[in-house]
C-alpha cells in the first residue's frame, strides 16, 4: 500500500490566522472552565444537548433506514442502519457494513452528510449515538465510549456480517470507540481513522496550543497513540494539515507512526477538522476508501 501522501489543495485561510483563532479559542475556553469552577474537558468532548428526535437527511430512502435501539450496560443507545444501494438487487457490495462512529460535541443528526458521502461507496452503514449523545441515555466517558461501541459491533455482527466484512471508521472523538474495536475486539475489513487523538495530553497541549496538563480537564487518557500498537488490520489515516482542533503534528502523526502495517497516510491541505472530504474533494476521498477497503 501507499506510504504518506498529500492532496495539494489551495487554503482559502491563511494558516497563521487559523492557529491564532484556535489560540484565542483555547484561551477563551480554558478561562470559563476555571471561572466556572469546572475544570472538565469532558463537557466539551461530550454532548450536552438533548433532542427529541432525529432528522435523517431526504436523500436517504425511508426504505433504506431503520432506527435500532442498543442496550449498552442498561443504557438504551440509539441509531440507525442504513441500508446499501443495491442491496435488494445483490449489489457488489452489500455484504460489506461500515460500522461509523461520529465525532465530539454533536448527536448523530450533525454527521448525516457523512453517511450520504459513504453511502456512495455501495455499502451497508451503521451508526449510532453514544451514551449522553442525542437520544441516548447514561453518562459520557472514555469506558462508556468503549462499552457502546462493543454494543455497536455486537449488532452489526447480529446481523450476519462476518467480522472480515466489517469497516471500522472512526472520526475525532469516534476514534477512541473504533480503535478500541480494532485494537481488542475485531481484526476488521479496514480501519479508517480520521482526525484521531493521539491522547488527551496532545489534545490538552497541542490542539489547545497550551502547555498545561491534560489531567486538569479530564480523567480519560483517550490513548489512541498506545492502543493503535495492538491494530493488525489495514489503517487508512486522514487528517486536515490545518486542523485546529486536533493539530496533525501532536496527533495523528503519532497515531500513524506507531501503526502497524499496512497503512496509508492522507494529510490534506487546506483542510481543517470538519472538512477533509469536502477539501479533499468527494470524488476523490471515495476513491481512496473504495480503494483501501478493497471495493473496487
Amino acid at each position: 500500500m501507499d506510504g504518506a501522501r498529500a492532496i495539494t489543495v489551495e487554503s482559502v485561510m491563511p494558516k497563521s490566522e487559523r492557529r491564532l483563532a484556535g489560540l484565542f479559542c483555547a484561551i477563551a475556553a480554558l478561562i470559563a472552565l476555571v471561572a466556572g469552577g469546572c475544570a472538565d474537558m469532558d463537557g466539551f468532548l461530550f454532548n450536552t444537548q438533548t433532542v427529541d428526535r432525529y432528522h435523517p437527511p431526504a436523500s436517504i430512502p425511508d426504505s433504506a433506514l431503520e432506527q435500532v435501539i442498543l442496550d449498552s450496560e442498561g443504557n438504551s443507545l440509539y441509531g440507525y442502519w442504513i441500508e446499501a444501494d443495491g442491496a435488494h438487487a445483490g449489489g457488489p457490495h452489500a455484504n460489506v457494513t461500515i460500522l461509523y462512529c461520529h465525532g465530539n460535541k454533536h448527536s448523530m443528526d450533525e454527521y448525516w452528510d457523512r453517511v450520504e458521502f459513504l453511502r456512495r461507496l455501495g455499502a451497508n452503514i451503521f451508526t449510532f449515538d453514544y451514551r449522553g449523545f442525542g437520544l441516548s441515555e447514561g453518562t459520557s466517558s472514555e469506558a462508556g465510549l468503549h462499552a457502546d461501541a462493543d454494543a455497536a459491533l455486537a449488532e452489526v455482527r447480529r446481523r450476519g456480517f462476518a467480522d472480515a466484512d466489517i469497516v471500522l471508521y472512526g472520526f475525532s472523538l469516534g476514534n477512541v470507540a473504533s480503535i478500541h474495536l480494532a485494537a481488542d475486539r475485531i481484526e476488521p475489513r479496514a480501519l479508517i481513522a480520521e482526525a484521531p487523538f493521539a491522547s488527551s495530553t496532545a489534545l490538552a497541549q497541542g490542539g489547545m496550543a497550551l502547555d498545561f496538563p491534560a489531567r486538569w480537564l479530564t480523567e480519560g487518557t483517550y490513548d489512541n497513540a498506545e492502543t493503535i500498537r495492538r491494530v493488525r488490520a489495514p489503517l487508512l489515516l486522514l487528517h486536515g494539515e490545518d486542523d485546529d482542533f486536533v493539530r496533525y503534528r501532536d496527533n495523528g502523526r503519532l497515531v500513524y507512526a506507531n501503526a502497524n502495517e499496512p497503512k496509508s497516510l492522507i494529510v490534506v491541505p487546506g483542510a481543517n477538522h470538519t472538512d477533509v472530504p469536502q477539501t479533499m474533494g468527494v470524488d476523490r476521498y471515495l476513491e481512496e476508501l473504495r480503494r483501501w477497503m478493497g471495493l473496487q
